[in-house]
């Protein structure tokens, strides 16, 4: 990993042909050329359906990466944690929508501090005293704080359920001094990697005639939402089919990772994004048979979404196998026959779960082809 106080001991490698090879691992590679076709992609998909992009900086916490995304055509950024809001803000994105709830006094006095500087974010909340929370905060801050009310349409998480409660909200964040009523969040992410496209599109449309009910009661009280945001990349091909969603919280597209690598993810074009992130380890033992261990384990790449395992890109026979054996060791477990790729040879992993991998890092080695060409910091860390 890279030093916290510096760009690390890969510096020096900066700008060197064929310096991808040499650089000190672990660490957190991530491939310039595909991030910015992912974001092409998506642009244009977005374009040529009439949808709007709001992409989640959970996925890379880079503020660099979101300025790519806006310059792209994004209409904003979505986070889902203060750290992140704060991060954007002071990198001068503020076109911000806060998707989780912030409760607590803390966060509270943080969120008006983000509202002062950016003036007009964007919040969701579930609860009637919430809203009293966020209209003291957005008075505080000396500008309107837009509020969308969270609706639960399928993942049984945050989001009230009865459509009434969601037009008693709205009003009392309509009659609230400070506060804008904006519209509606209704965000599932239960079908994103459903393998069978046809089998997650119809789960997709089951979230929306959800997602319509709570619009539809909305609007007969005379309060249309403005706002509906929702959607994800599984379901970017057809969420804008009933025209309900203003925009869409796409996120992993930008990077992809194990969990959507074989997901096809459109019907005209299977897989429109291609994997960017990646961790390098080095095999440092080969000395048992059947297997070589590398320098990468559970502090360097995901492990939580077993049995999704990380997968070897390069650096070793095809169709080996990888374990997660140690803090910071993981075993490459070989086919049958296969010899054992020597000791100091570099393999590049695609995480299971990308931004469940980048929060072990503080920056990422940019490259282009097998030249680093830059080395970024990871901006929102994650441990406010």
């Amino acid at each position: 990993m890279t030093d916290a106080g510096g760009r690390g001991p890969n510096e020096p490698l900066i700008g060197l042909s064929g310096s991808r090879s040499e650089l000190s691992t672990p660490a957190l590679v991530l491939d310039l050329d595909r991030v910015e076709a992912n974001i092409g992609s998506l642009a244009a998909h977005a374009a040529a359906h009439q949808y709007a992009l709001r992409p989640v900086v959970k996925i890379h916490k880079s503020l660099r990466v979101a300025r790519m995304q806006m310059a792209a055509g994004a209409i904003g950024i979505g986070c889902s944690t203060i750290a992140e809001a704060e991060a954007m803000v002071a990198g001068g994105i503020t076109e911000i929508f806060l998707f989780t709830s912030v409760v607590t006094r803390g966060k509270l006095e943080r969120l008006a501090e983000i509202n002062a500087a950016a003036g007009g974010v964007v919040v969701a909340t579930d609860h009637a005293e919430n809203v009293l929370q966020l209209a003291e905060a957005a008075r505080r801050s000396g500008h309107p704080m837009q509020v969308l009310v969270d609706v639960e349409v399928g993942d049984h998480r945050t989001g009230v359920a009865d459509p009434a409660m969601a037009v008693s909200l709205a009003r009392l964040i309509a009659e609230s001094d400070g506060l804008e009523y904006a519209g509606v969040q209704g965000y599932c992410g239960t079908h994103q990697v459903t393998p069978d496209y046809d089998e997650r599109r119809r789960l997709g449309m089951v979230v929306l005639d959800r997602l319509a009910q709570f619009i539809d009661a909305l609007t007969a009280v005379g309060l249309p939402p403005r706002i509906v945001s929702g959607g994800g990349t599984g379901t970017h091909d057809f969420d804008h089919e009933r025209g309900l969603l203003t925009e869409l919280q796409a996120g992993s597209y930008v990077v992809l990772d194990g969990n959507y690598v074989d997901v096809p993810l459109r019907r005209d074009l299977p897989h429109p994004f291609t994997p960017a992130l990646t961790v390098r380890g080095t095999v440092i033992s080969n000395a048992q048979p059947g297997y070589a261990i590398t320098d990468a384990g559970a502090k360097e790449v995901d492990g939580i979404f077993m049995p999704t395992l990380p997968r070897v890109l390069n650096g070793a026979p095809r169709d080996s196998r990888y374990v997660i054996v140690g803090d910071d060791m993981g075993r490459i477990e070989l086919p049958e026959s296969e010899a054992a790729p020597r000791v100091g040879t570099a393999v590049e992993l695609l995480p299971p779960h990308c931004y469940q991998t980048v929060i072990m890092y503080s920056h990422y080695h940019c490259v282009r082809g097998d030249t680093l060409v830059d080395i970024w910091p990871i901006d929102a860390v994650p441990t406010w």
